[in-house]
C-alpha cells in the first residue's frame, strides 16, 4: 500500500549553466509548479569542493529562493554532489521527521575525509552525521574506490557503527560481497537485479526516506557525466525508485550527473588545485553533444516518477 509523500516542488539549481539546453525539462518542471535558483555566481567556488564560506553563501540562496515544503532538486554536475547535505537538512527540517534514511545512489562511495569543507567525494560522512539521518544507504558504486578504502581515506566508522551500508553493482574483485571492516555487503550481481530490489526494501527501517541521484551510478549509453560511470540501467534505478517510494514516505530529492564545462573557482590557487584534480579524476573530452541530450531525457523520466509518487 502507497504511503502519502508530500508534494514535491521541482527545482532547477543553475550553479552551472547544465540546463541551458535542456528546455524541455525547465517547460515540465515550471507546468510541475517549480522554478529555477539562479546561482551560477556561487557554481565556481563550489564547484568539485568547497570551503565553509561558499556553503554558507549557497545555504543563504536556497533559503531565500527555495521554499520549505518538500522538494526534488536538480542541481546540475556531480563535482555539485556536496550540496546535498545542505538539502537533506533542509528536507528533514521542513518534514518534521525523527528518523530519515537517505537512500544514494551513485558509482561513486562519496565517503572520503576532507579538511575545512566539503568534497563531491566526501559529503556522505556529513550527511550521515545530520542530526535525523539513520543512515547512508549507497547503490550501484562500481568504481575502485571501493577496492582500498583504508587507502582512500574512507569513513570506514560510519559502517562500524551502521550508519552506512553500501551495495555496489560490482565488486572490485569479482567476489559476491564487499568488505569493510566487519561489515560484509552483498552485490547486485551477486543477488541479480530482480531479487536485489526486496533485498534493498528490507534495509530502509524508517518510514521517511530521501533519495539522492548522481547520474553516473548509469551505464553509458543511459546517461553522459564528466565522471566514470556504473553498470546500473535507467529502468533499474526506476525499478529500486517504484519500490521504495510505494512503501516510504518521500520527504525531498536530488540529481546531479549532467555535463557542463567546468569552472573553477574560490580562489587562484583553489581554482588550479581542483583543474589539477580533474585531469587526473575525470575524463579528459566532453561526452559528444548527442549524448548530452540524453541526460533531459533521463531527468524529465525521474521527475515524473518523484511527482507521480507524491501526488
Amino acid at each position: 500500500m502507497r504511503r502519502l509523500s508530500d508534494r514535491l516542488t521541482p527545482v532547477l539549481l543553475d550553479l552551472d549553466g547544465a540546463f541551458e539546453d535542456q528546455t524541455l525539462l525547465a517547460a515540465e518542471t515550471l507546468a510541475a509548479g517549480g522554478h529555477q535558483v539562479t546561482a551560477r555566481d556561487l557554481g565556481p567556488a563550489l564547484r568539485l569542493w568547497s570551503r565553509p564560506p561558499a556553503l554558507e553563501a549557497l545555504r543563504e540562496r536556497l533559503r531565500a529562493g527555495v521554499q520549505t515544503s518538500p522538494s526534488l532538486v536538480f542541481t546540475g554536475s556531480g563535482d555539485f554532489h556536496h550540496v546535498s547535505p545542505l538539502l537533506i537538512e533542509r528536507a528533514i527540517e521542513a518534514s518534521w521527521s525523527e528518523s530519515v534514511t537517505v537512500l544514494h545512489f551513485d558509482n561513486h562511495p562519496d565517503w572520503v575525509r576532507f579538511e575545512d569543507g566539503m568534497h563531491c567525494g566526501s559529503w556522505v560522512g556529513t550527511a550521515a552525521r545530520l542530526p535525523g539521518v539513520a543512515k547512508v544507504v549507497t547503490v550501484g558504486v562500481c568504481s575502485d574506490d571501493i577496492a582500498h578504502p583504508t587507502a582512500k581515506g574512507a569513513h570506514l566508522d560510519l559502517a562500524d557503527d551502521g550508519r552506512l551500508e553500501l551495495y555496489a553493482y560490482r565488486a572490485p574483485d569479482g567476489g559476491a560481497a564487499v568488505r569493510v571492516g566487519a561489515a560484509a555487503w552483498p552485490t547486485v550481481e551477486s543477488l541479480g537485479e530482480e531479487a536485489f530490489v526486496d533485498f534493498l526494501a528490507s534495509r530502509i527501517e524508517t518510514d521517511a526516506v530521501y533519495v539522492t541521484i548522481d547520474k553516473d551510478v548509469l551505464r553509458p549509453e543511459d546517461a553522459a557525466t564528466n565522471w566514470d560511470q556504473g553498470r546500473t540501467s535507467l529502468r533499474f534505478l526506476e525499478a529500486m525508485l517504484d519500490r521504495i517510494l510505494a512503501e516510504r514516505r518521500l520527504i525531498g530529492a536530488d540529481i546531479v550527473g549532467d555535463w557542463s564545462r567546468p569552472r573553477y573557482g574560490g580562489g587562484a590557487v583553489a581554482a588550479l588545485l581542483k583543474q589539477g584534480e580533474a585531469l587526473l579524476d575525470q575524463p579528459w573530452s566532453p561526452p559528444a553533444p548527442q549524448a548530452r541530450q540524453v541526460n533531459e531525457g533521463v531527468n524529465r523520466r525521474l521527475l515524473r516518477l518523484f511527482v507521480q509518487v507524491a501526488a
